[in-house]
């Protein structure tokens, strides 16, 4: 079998210049982004003897609305937070804030989806991050508590 020097040369070069290519059509970005939405959130006040609140005191939940604003009566200190991520593999944190600054964080039990808050006298912060899988930054969620209605 003989190969032509043109064929050899034409071979050649297609070859060089397919290696050429090769890096720039396999570059893909990895995907560093990640869905840091809540599939649910809800906000859950334990009742107190003749209070008379909502259940639920996040009415209306929309993954794209990241405020959420609560009232409560002052001795009201404990609340069921309910949190799911749109993306299951998704990692969540909840950590309280009062005026003052960092309270605490509470861990939420993965198999149930919530945990239980402690809730420090006056105004305060919850902040529900969710930080996707794959190294994309985290987002939050903010509930801002008043303290307000009367007991």
């Amino acid at each position: 079998m003989r190969y032509s020097t043109n064929l050899v040369s034409l071979r050649t070069f297609a070859l060089a210049f397919a290696l050429v290519l090769t890096p720039a059509f396999m570059q893909i970005e990895p995907d560093c982004g990640g869905d840091t939405t809540l599939a649910a959130l809800e906000f859950k006040p334990f009742q107190m003897p003749g209070a008379d609140l909502p259940e639920d005191m996040i009415v209306e939940f929309d993954p794209q609305v990241r405020l959420y604003e609560v009232v409560l009566p002052s001795n009201v200190h404990q609340a069921m937070l309910v949190v799911e991520a749109s993306d299951p593999t998704a990692e969540l944190a909840v950590q309280c804030y009062s005026d003052e600054g960092f309270v605490e964080g509470h861990q939420i039990d993965e198999a149930l989806g919530w945990t239980v808050v402690d809730l420090p006298d006056g105004n305060s912060r919850l902040k529900v991050f969710v930080r996707p899988i794959g190294g994309a930054e985290e987002d939050c969620y903010i509930i801002r508590i008043t303290r307000g209605l009367t007991p």
